[in-house]
């Protein structure tokens, strides 16, 4: 039996997803995995949508994510900032979301990463320039490792200004989390939390404290279970694993 290569894998992985994206069966596999957000405005139709037009998700595969779990379905944000007016759409929801809540004990600016969740941080920021003006300040991110890292620019955060803490999406609440720590480590208050998606199917115990703890937006919550590499059920069919850096664009 020959043993398929992460490569091959890749090459089928890009094939079958422009097919599927192609026809029309794709609307019920991504229905499957919507679930409502929290405090969005948008409905499932617009959700299904924007991952429609971006092509966006990856099932039946088997990839390590950032995090280091292993999934068979995966979400790459970064083809849905490809497209500006799906940034517009989303960033303008995040907006009114703000509006809604800050609207009495208003916000100094957001801090997010130097990835495509400063495309949202931007949108979000010129939404709102006609009732605040927001900073957006940025942490960097590594391409290479996907890690955050917690260095801003000196005074960019001053004593007692309330920040959001804003990224693409989340699994575990671990980066979203480290960013509101940015803001508290600068002498600023957290207001807040924002991502795009959830993709952590209630598995992990940080997202539900994180979400009991603040204001905390997100637009969708997405079914995409994931694994302790020691526990994932892939390995175990030796099913070529992926990594999150190698996701094509479709």
């Amino acid at each position: 039996m020959s043993v398929i290569t992460a490569e091959q894998a890749l090459v089928e992985l890009a094939q079958r997803h422009r097919e599927l994206y192609d026809a029309p069966a794709i609307d019920a596999k991504l229905e499957a995995i919507i679930r409502d957000g929290s405090h969005t405005n948008l409905t499932d139709w617009d959700i299904l949508r924007v991952l429609r037009i971006s092509r966006s998700v990856f099932f039946e595969t088997h990839v390590e994510a950032v995090s280091g779990h292993h999934t068979a379905t995966y979400l790459r944000f970064e083809s849905i900032a490809r497209f500006p007016e799906l940034i517009r759409l989303l960033a303008q929801d995040m907006a009114e979301w703000i509006r809604r809540t800050f609207q009495h004990d208003p916000i100094t600016g957001i801090v997010a990463t130097t990835s495509a969740a400063e495309r949202l941080a931007e949108g979000i920021r010129e939404a709102l320039r006609d009732m605040m003006r927001l900073r957006v300040t940025l942490t960097p991110y590594s391409c290479e490792t996907g890690r955050i890292g917690t260095d801003i620019t000196i005074g960019a955060i001053k004593s007692g200004e309330r920040f959001l803490a804003l990224n693409d999406v989340t699994t575990r609440g671990n980066c979203v989390s480290k960013l509101g720590k940015v803001i508290t480590d600068n002498g600023g208050l957290l207001a807040g939390m924002m991502v795009f998606a959830r993709r952590d199917s209630g598995q992990f115990p940080l997202m539900n404290e994180l979400i009991a703890q603040h204001p905390f937006y997100y637009t969708t919550d997405l079914d995409m279970p994931q694994w302790e590499p020691a526990q994932c059920p892939l390995c175990r069919m030796n099913k070529p694993l992926l990594s999150w850096r190698d996701m094509p664009e479709l």
